[in-house]
């Protein structure tokens, strides 16, 4: 089963988001702020995707974005926006964003979009397997 953190300061979405994503199979990891969401990953959880808003009080998106960078380069992220702008679309595409969303998702296109997110994740780091140099 695949980990998804989630990360938005909007209980209510956070809610919402948790429960297709867990109808969909998978686990969620919900966190309303960035600085708990990089504890997450900083204790060795193992993250499959990170979706995240691009608007929270205190960090970012972005910078949220260049934080977990530094401890997991390859973990595909999704940020979600009601405010989408093109700078910060620029901004999120630079710093290797999967996909950049804008508020309100319906179910399905999340489920695709997720699920794409993870197939190109997999493709970019298949897994080793090291019993064959044994």
């Amino acid at each position: 089963m695949r980990t998804i953190l989630l990360v938005d300061d909007e209980l209510e979405i956070l809610k919402s988001l948790g429960e297709i994503l867990n109808r969909f199979g998978y686990t969620v990891i919900a966190r309303t702020e960035a600085q708990a969401a990089l504890s997450v990953v900083r204790d060795g959880a193992k993250i499959d995707l990170v979706i995240t808003d691009y608007r929270m009080p205190g960090m970012d998106g972005l910078e949220f974005l260049n934080a977990l960078r530094q401890m997991d380069a390859t973990v595909p992220v999704i940020v979600l926006t009601a405010y989408g702008a093109v700078e910060s679309y620029l901004k999120s595409l630079s710093l290797g964003v999967y996909e950049y969303i804008n508020k309100p998702i319906k179910a399905k296109e999340l489920g695709r979009v997720v699920q794409a997110a993870i197939d190109s994740s997999e493709r970019s780091n298949p897994p080793v397997d090291i019993s064959a140099n044994s």
